[in-house]
């Protein structure tokens, strides 16, 4: 459990019985390789994997965290996130190239990973998700602002219902940067990845764009499930049956978190991952990330009971000090 493979220049995230999930250990030896690489002139550039052929990873391991946290151990969700960011931090500012390659599952922290590459190469068997407001959480590690770079308001529906692209969605919203075909993603290294891709046929996220601009774009999703409850048709009244179950305060963060992404201040990279350490840290000491872990992933009966159990009961007060300190957990730099 928790190991992580590499030869120069290629690494492979090696837990495929957990789909590749990150570990403390993990990520702490990835960031170190990393490290180590970036003064070794026979890596040209890094390339990241998973092994197993299911996940390239499928997040972080939420069920070390949910018994750190039930067994008091509050440190580690603190330290957790304080190396995971570091890690996103060093790949997002390499001075090298940096592929992900996102064969099979592509999930949360997973997706957070794959974002900070330069080059992000989707397969046909690629599923990329966000689904963290299911799980009482928001879509962090910076994803938001990688969110914000999709077209129209595709970032948004992506962040707050958890839909999963498949590589058509993928390269459409500009989320992946190539198609390659499975057999030949093991020849894949940043110079030969444009030789190897092909160009995807259109995807099904065109059909539904106008509609997603027009109802996505709206101000809250309190006016957003609003509109979507009186709109007739089929997607209208699947993408409201897709956020109903949501975490209503994960919903609120997760909104305000992306318009903040998308506006004229959009922050750089270290003010992203220092906004979202604060985000984070407040919600794995709120109930509904707890909560969300066990009916979803722990307890299985995916009946979750939100506190509050609606967006009415989401207060902007309760939101703003979400997004405010964590005092006394010492605030996140990418020195920590």
């Amino acid at each position: 459990r928790g190991q992580f493979g590499r030869d120069p220049g290629r690494a492979l995230l090696k837990r495929p019985e957990e789909l590749n999930a990150l570990t403390l250990s993990m990520v702490e030896t990835i960031d170190a390789q990393l490290a180590e690489w970036t003064s070794n002139p026979d890596v040209t550039g890094v390339t990241l994997r998973g092994a197993g052929g299911e996940a390239f990873c499928a997040g972080i391991d939420q069920r070390a965290l949910y018994d750190a946290l039930a067994d008091g151990d509050r440190d580690y969700g603190a330290n957790f996130f304080r190396s995971f960011y570091r890690l996103l931090h060093r790949l997002g500012t390499y001075r090298k190239p940096t592929v992900a390659i996102m064969h099979g599952a592509t999930m949360g922290g997973g997706a957070a990973l794959a974002m900070q590459c330069k080059i992000r190469v989707a397969t046909r068997e690629t599923y990329f998700a966000v689904p963290e407001c299911k799980l009482g959480f928001f879509p962090d590690g910076a994803v938001a602002e990688a969110l914000a770079r999709c077209p129209g308001q595709l970032g948004m529906f992506l962040a707050l219902t958890g839909v999963a692209l498949r590589a058509r969605g993928l390269v459409h919203a500009k989320l992946a940067t190539h198609l390659v075909p499975e057999d030949r993603i093991a020849l894949v290294t940043p110079a030969l990845v444009g030789q190897l891709a092909v160009t995807p046929a259109q995807s099904p996220l065109a059909e539904i764009e106008t509609h997603v601009n027009q109802i996505f774009g709206l101000s809250s999703p309190e006016e957003i499930m609003g509109i979507l409850s009186v709109r007739s048709g089929e997607w209208a009244k699947a993408t409201l049956g897709q956020l109903k179950p949501q975490s209503p305060t994960s919903l609120m963060a997760t909104f305000r978190r992306l318009r903040e992404a998308q506006g004229a201040q959009a922050k750089p990279l270290e003010q992203a991952l220092a906004t979202d350490f604060r985000v984070s840290q407040h919600l794995i000491d709120g109930p509904d990330f707890r909560e969300g872990i066990r009916a979803f992933v722990i307890g299985g009966d995916q009946k979750p009971a939100w506190h509050p159990a609606d967006l009415a009961g989401v207060t902007p007060a309760a939101i703003d000090a979400l997004f405010g300190p964590v005092s006394p957990i010492p605030e996140w730099t990418p020195a920590d």
